[in-house]
């Protein structure tokens, strides 16, 4: 499984990207699946965008195999139960930007 957080836009505007990948019957794989699981990306087809100078963006997709979701959202409705997901990727996260 490969799940990908891209935050981009706010005042510097310099895109974040964090990619976990996760090996198959291990412990964090099992931890992500049930993440993803609770997170119900399926459920959001459209992005839940506001316009507005500075704002942050979010993209996450997960890739499992043939199925990929993808969906976009701000800073300001971030879905609640999408918050656990973003916390385990984070945690990865290096201490430097990367370029989108």
């Amino acid at each position: 499984m490969r799940i990908a957080l891209v935050r981009s836009g706010g005042v510097a505007g310099m895109p974040r990207k964090t990619v976990v990948e996760t090996k198959k019957g291990s412990a964090r794989e099992k931890e992500i699946r049930n993440l993803v699981a609770s997170a119900n990306l399926p459920q959001y087809t459209e992005a839940t965008l506001r316009t507005g100078p500075d704002r942050l963006r979010y993209t996450l997709t997960v890739e499992d195999g043939d199925i990929v979701h993808s969906v976009t959202f701000d800073e300001e409705r971030t879905p609640e139960q999408f918050r656990p997901l973003m916390e385990a990727i984070l945690r990865d996260a290096p201490d430097e930007p990367k370029k989108a």
